[in-house]
């Protein structure tokens, strides 16, 4: 009788489509998948480390998994970027756990499963190891999907932990991710997000993310194109331009500022200005009619001051983002940030999260509402 599993994502939309190669791994293997966790013979977290708050909230979820465990024929694991930051560690806090599954591990875990029924197991070794991605045909969706272009980051913010759990920049070929692509329009998906941690660093030998981007556009059957995620340093007026220019893309750009104060972008190690990130979105907005620009950023990083707070309020008054994921700092063990004092409080992290939030929602309310009275007059017009 074949074994099942159930597999819980936590995270981003990495994690998202690590679960569905993972997924399609197991399939096809010859398990099944579960419903529920109680019904599973193999239970897995795929786990995020880039926030606390999602790393202590897997933990916590998979503890209280554990102490209902049933030892015959059940196997508890945790996988992913959380497995690779904590190690070993994982077992000291949660002595129950059968598996510990590193990112850059994954395309064992067929094997490793078996390996769990008869003992612990932990595996978090090369973390720069290219995932075999074509080999999974799992997709949770049937209309639309992600496509991962690369792997790793070569940034080192001094706040993120990704090039320590997810190892550094790898591209993929572009052959192999246009070939992926023909073959998710034959199974009759068409709407695809490419996926890389800074998407504009992306290169195949001479093949840039501009170039990739005309390559999947030039897919028939794709109707709709986005990416995920840019970061400033690296953007460019080619990328707004093909943007604009490429019929299946969408006037979409995710482009995280995280602080506007020139102190804290240094301290964060991001490599631009507000005044370069200023007119970048000048010109998108003036490149790209009818632009919908997003963001993420970071609130109480170590030092803020007010006037280092004020100083994004100000910028996002100016930039007016479309929609923005705002974030209270956590320190990362091994980043640079660790060992700065964390000498902001939770409660002015807390207010200045509320204050940034109550602000972007407001700018975001107010756009849509223009954007729905310039389209009631354009429908006027055309009648």
């Amino acid at each position: 009788m074949s074994k099942k599993i159930f597999l819980r994502t936590f995270g981003c939309q990495m994690n998202d489509r690590d679960s569905e190669f993972v997924m399609g791994l197991l399939l096809e293997k010859g398990y099944l998948k579960a419903e529920s966790p109680e019904e599973a013979d193999v239970v897995l977290f795929n786990t995020c480390s880039v926030r606390k708050h999602a790393e202590d909230r897997a933990i916590s979820n998979m503890g209280a998994f554990l102490k209902k465990k049933r030892r015959h024929l059940k196997i508890y694991g945790i996988i992913g970027c959380s497995a690779q930051a904590l190690k070993k560690g994982l077992f000291e806090r949660l002595p129950d756990l059968d598996l510990i599954c590193g990112t850059g591990e994954i395309a064992k875990l067929p094997e490793l499963i078996v390996k769990a029924f008869q003992e612990k197991i932990i595996a978090v070794g090369n973390i720069n190891r290219p995932l075999p991605e074509l080999k999974s045909t799992y997709r949770q969706g049937k209309k639309s999907t992600h496509v991962s272009i690369m792997r790793g980051c070569d940034n080192f913010c001094s706040y993120c932990v990704v090039p320590y759990v997810r190892g550094r920049e790898r591209s993929r070929k572009a052959e192999d991710i246009t070939s992926e692509i023909k073959d998710l329009v034959r199974r009759g998906i068409k709407d695809i997000m490419l996926l890389g941690q800074n998407v504009n660093s992306y290169k195949d030998k001479t093949c840039n993310f501009v170039e990739l981007l005309k390559l999947v556009n030039d897919v028939k059957g794709i109707e709709k194109i986005t990416f995920f995620t840019s970061h400033p340093k690296d953007a460019t007026v080619k990328l707004f331009e093909a943007i604009r220019d490429l019929d299946k893309v969408r006037k979409h750009l995710h482009l995280p500022l995280q602080s506007g104060s020139n102190r804290i972008l240094k301290l964060m190690n991001r490599g631009y200005t507000r005044e370069k990130y200023l007119d970048l979105v000048t010109r998108a907005k003036h490149i790209i009619p009818g632009l919908f620009l997003g963001t993420d950023m970071i609130v109480g990083f170590p030092s803020e001051s007010d006037k280092d707070f004020n100083d994004t309020l100000d910028l996002v008054k100016k930039v007016r983002f479309d929609g923005a994921y705002i974030f209270k700092y956590s320190p990362r063990a091994g980043t640079g940030a660790a060992g700065m004092k964390d000498e902001v409080s939770e409660d002015t992290k807390k207010r200045r999260h509320r204050t940034l939030l109550d602000l972007q929602r407001e700018i975001s309310k107010r756009k849509k509402h223009e954007k729905a009275d310039r389209c009631h007059a354009s429908h006027s017009l055309s009648r």
